[in-house]
């Protein structure tokens, strides 16, 4: 797809007829997605959505506090550029197909991060059914869940980007968002889990691939990588879970254990604190949590 494709898409629009004022609507709606696509994920804006991706952002709008007429409208351009691009040969599927969405159709706003029952479900989950795969598949899981890294992020890991001692290790993120990079340093389980997938990696037929995850044809791809976290999350019974959802779980673990918002924004390869507000909001277990230590503090 060219690197930019909605000036493409606004001039298909303008030869049917669309209006100028709808024109210029539309070129502030597509662009103000590809600037959230872009922030959030660091992927290739506009071409590597998926349905729970437009659920997110429309969450997002909402929390703005835009009008419920300018969200839909929004929506609706979104629906037809994608619609567009896929007439075009430009992208294989859109993220709206079989997808209803709308500020009257929203069920949640909040992304989507694992509670610690459901990462516990996890990471059993991934012993479980992992197979010959399990030593590569749980280090994956940790790199998203206790290093918050993002799918594009996880798929450009080299070997050398791993710094391992025996009691720190640092992981190098070469291509986040913007080009800019940043060291994250790993927790004890994902340095255990690592060390794990180095060992069994060495006998791998692709072992002198320098990309640390690797699959059966080569490196493991973005779309290889979501399909992995996705299978896991049906075995683990966690609805709707991507690579991203691991990145949110990092971000809420370290906001609920303490940790300054400048500190997890720099883990997080963010510039702005202010995307960390989604996370400072409470969700239904920090509420059902709340009135449970309210009625044990009652009942002593």
């Amino acid at each position: 797809m060219t690197d930019d494709p909605i000036p493409l898409f606004l001039i298909d629009l303008e030869a049917e007829g669309v209006s100028p004022h709808t024109l210029r609507a539309y070129g502030q709606d597509l662009r103000a997605w590809a600037k959230w696509y872009d922030q959030t994920t660091g992927g290739q804006a506009l071409t590597a959505a998926d349905p729970r991706d437009i659920r997110d952002f429309q969450g997002y709008m909402v929390r703005q506090g835009l009008k419920p007429a300018t969200i839909n409208r929004r929506l609706n351009a979104m629906r037809r550029f994608y619609r567009w691009a896929v007439r075009k040969g430009l992208a294989q599927d859109s993220p709206f197909e079989w997808l209803r969405v709308g500020v009257k159709a929203q069920k949640q706003t909040a992304p989507k991060w694992l509670t610690e029952k459901e990462q516990r479900r996890l990471l059993r989950a991934v012993r479980q059914y992992g197979g010959k795969d399990a030593a590569r598949d749980m280090a994956l899981i940790r790199l998203g869940m206790d290093a918050g890294l993002r799918l594009s992020e996880l798929a450009a890991l080299t070997v050398s980007d791993l710094d391992m001692q025996k009691r720190r290790g640092w992981v190098r993120v070469r291509f986040g968002k913007g080009g800019k990079a940043r060291d994250v340093p790993l927790s004890a389980e994902a340095r255990k889990a690592l060390r794990a997938w180095l060992d069994a990696r060495e006998k791998h037929p692709y072992a002198d691939d320098p990309h640390l995850f690797l699959g059966q044809r080569g490196p493991l791809s973005g779309p290889g990588i979501y399909r992995i976290v996705t299978k896991y999350g049906r075995k683990a019974d966690i609805e709707g879970l991507t690579p991203h959802a691991l990145r949110h779980t990092f971000a809420k673990n370290l906001i609920d254990a303490g940790r300054p918002l400048t500190v997890v924004a720099a883990l997080m390869g963010h510039e702005s604190l202010d995307t960390l507000a989604i996370y400072t909001r409470p969700s239904r277990e920090d509420l059902a949590r709340a009135v449970n230590l309210f009625d044990l503090e009652e009942g002593a």
